[in-house]
């Protein structure tokens, strides 16, 4: 029988779940702190959950590890990386979400909810003609990185009359029928010069560290706007402020930042220009139980001997 040790929060109801349908043909350890998953992870063969490199080292048999998470940038080390132990990730399980949470940014910035929000706070009627709201229909959305999320949101584009352009790290698959254009990574400069919403779905990977900066907002239009649902990383903050700042682009929504929490003091908060939410965009009521869904998926993939879903390359981290 197979050892699973199971070693982030999961609610009683799912951990009954993973018994009932998985049990007798794996052995389950719900560890609750850290001093208990390392005693169980001695002779574990799978990990659900989280492997910190102390947990890693304690591991004697450990043959394959399901991320509860889908990004692995801050779980990632040399140890992991060089061994054969198969790592599978949460990938796919937020897309709708995710995608939802990127229209709505996208509409608050065109409708000025941040502007009416603040006259809301102050009870005031601000009158017509000092104000001008956007609609979408006829504009380009450009999509850097057209995976699970990315494809989410072009999907969703065309309800609002938008053209869809978009890169992807592996341009020869099939193009969507929504999508208008797809380039691989060289195409990046090209979207951002055409765009009216620019919408970063870009993971954390070596080669995507502050992939938009100086040079890269530049690009954009004045009147656009710049989403970022991927990862902090991805996007230079201080140069982001910079361009808002200064008006070079039109507006910003956050949910994911360089850096996390955003300190209280950071000149973001106080801009009418940008939405920022807490990195809360994937935080829905039926997530817990999408994971248990994918790694049970797994288990019976990892006990047939058949190849698992959502393999991690351990060099590029996704």
């Amino acid at each position: 029988m197979v050892k699973v040790l199971v070693n982030f929060e999961l609610p009683g109801h799912l951990r009954q779940r993973l018994l009932d349908e998985a049990g007798s043909k794996a052995q389950f350890v719900f560890a609750d702190d850290d001093a208990a998953a390392l005693r169980a992870i001695v002779d574990a063969e799978v990990v659900f959950g989280i492997v910190s490199p102390e947990i890693f080292a304690a591991a004697r048999k450990l043959r394959w590890y399901q991320s509860s998470v889908a990004s692995q940038e801050r779980y990632m080390f040399p140890a992991l990386i060089d061994s054969d132990v198969q790592l599978t990730n949460m990938a796919g399980i937020y897309n709708e979400e995710i995608a939802d949470h990127v229209y709505a940014l996208i509409l608050g910035l065109t409708r000025l909810i941040p502007r009416f929000t603040r006259n809301q706070d102050r009870r005031y009627w601000e009158p017509h003609g000092q104000f001008k709201a956007e609609y979408l229909m006829g504009k380009t959305i450009g999509i850097i990185g057209l995976g699970g999320i990315g494809g989410e949101v072009a999907k969703r584009a065309p309800t609002f009359g938008m053209r869809v352009v978009a890169t992807r790290a592996h341009p020869g698959r099939p193009k969507p029928e929504y999508v208008d254009q797809v380039w691989g990574p060289e195409g990046l400069d090209e979207l951002l010069r055409i765009s009216d919403i620019v919408v970063n779905c870009t993971p954390e990977t070596p080669r995507t560290r502050k992939l938009i900066g100086r040079r890269e907002l530049a690009l954009m239009k004045r009147t656009a706007r710049l989403i970022n649902i991927g990862r902090g990383a991805v996007v230079d903050l201080t140069a982001l402020t910079e361009a808002l700042q200064s008006g070079a682009i039109a507006g910003a929504g956050l949910d994911v930042y360089e850096i996390e929490p955003l300190p209280a003091d950071h000149p973001l908060w106080g801009l009418q220009t940008a939405i920022l939410t807490p990195h809360m965009a994937s935080v829905t009521d039926i997530y817990p139980a999408r994971r248990v869904e994918v790694f049970l998926d797994n288990l019976g993939r990892y006990l047939r001997g058949e190849t698992l879903h959502n393999l991690v390359d351990k060099e590029d981290w996704h």
